[in-house]
């Protein structure tokens, strides 16, 4: 296990440097600039002087050993459409929205889901698995934004029974909360439905129910612990790619997250700040993966990598 992990974390490495790349040639690759007339009217002096001042007149090759020299340190630079503040600076402060209102979505959303799963599997081909799975292809067919403004037409136009945008109040981020959960709880439902039934068709599940044990034994402790293995892999990408923040979820909720700076970055051609989401975002998603298959071992010990005999 421990050479498996070892393995990884260079692999994960080896990752982040080669998504570096490819990052900041596309990101230099788009036409236009951060000072160009069109986007702020400068004159040429002053453009070459901003130029200068955050190394865009260098090299690429320069400007990228420079950037991922203060990247390794955390030291990310300063954003361009807000020059006050340090791009670390910028992040901490918009990601706080973006986890406190994704992170309680999967949060929530994940074991309703699990729960709607379950009852579908268990009680196949009734009405409940019929609802069951109707919800899942609803949360993952119709669009977020399209959930965003239904609950928004629902609980604030309607009843008038909650604030319709804004961040600060916890009653304003009850909707935002239920937008950020639907898709978890659907596909949490879907994943728990068919990893259940399959697990539930297997001979060993035959063998414990003639010898007698409990459903209710034979569902929580052997049943729904080998059927927790794929959903492992579903949840910590899941939870980062919400907790980073959706760009449709906050601009309709008006929620000053993280998913904002996303567009803003490329639209402004903010190189530091939109280098250092995408390479943060790499390697979380690095990281989560391998986080998912060290969990694999402990859920299920015949698990083996790379054919070892850990």
């Amino acid at each position: 296990m421990l050479g498996y992990a070892l393995r990884r974390l260079v692999s994960v490495s080896v990752t982040f440097f080669v998504v570096s790349i490819i990052i900041f040639l596309m990101m230099h690759s788009i036409p236009g600039g951060p000072f160009d007339a069109g986007e702020m009217p400068l004159t040429q002096e002053v453009r070459q002087r901003m130029m200068a001042q955050y190394g865009l007149d260098q090299p690429l090759y320069v400007q990228y050993l420079n950037y991922m020299w203060g990247a390794i340190r955390l030291d990310f630079g300063v954003p361009f459409q807000s020059p006050g503040e340090t791009v670390a600076g910028l992040i901490g402060r918009a990601w706080i929205p973006s986890l406190v209102l994704g992170g309680l979505g999967v949060l929530v959303g994940t074991p309703l889901g699990m729960l709607l799963g379950m009852a579908a599997a268990l009680r196949r081909n009734t009405w409940i698995d019929y609802l069951a799975s109707a919800v899942a292809t609803l949360g993952l067919t119709v669009p977020v934004f399209v959930t965003s403004m239904l609950l928004i037409l629902l609980f604030s136009v309607w009843l008038n029974w909650l604030p319709s945008s804004g961040w600060g109040e916890p009653k304003r981020w009850i909707l935002p909360i239920i937008a950020y959960a639907t898709i978890p709880l659907a596909t949490y439902a879907r994943y728990t439905r068919a990893a259940m039934l399959d697990t539930l068709s297997k001979p060993f599940v035959t063998v414990l129910r003639a010898k007698g044990l409990s459903e209710r034994r034979i569902v929580f402790q052997h049943v729904l612990r080998n059927s927790a293995i794929p959903l492992v892999t579903v949840f910590f990408p899941m939870f980062l790619g919400t907790a980073t923040g959706s760009i449709f979820v906050e601009a309709i909720f008006r929620v000053p997250g993280l998913g904002s700076f996303f567009v803003s970055s490329i639209e402004t051609r903010d190189y530091p700040l939109e280098m250092a989401l995408m390479l943060i975002l790499a390697i979380l998603f690095a990281l989560a993966y391998l986080l998912s298959d060290i969990l694999y071992a402990w859920l299920n010990p015949r698990i083996r990598f790379g054919g070892g005999s850990e």
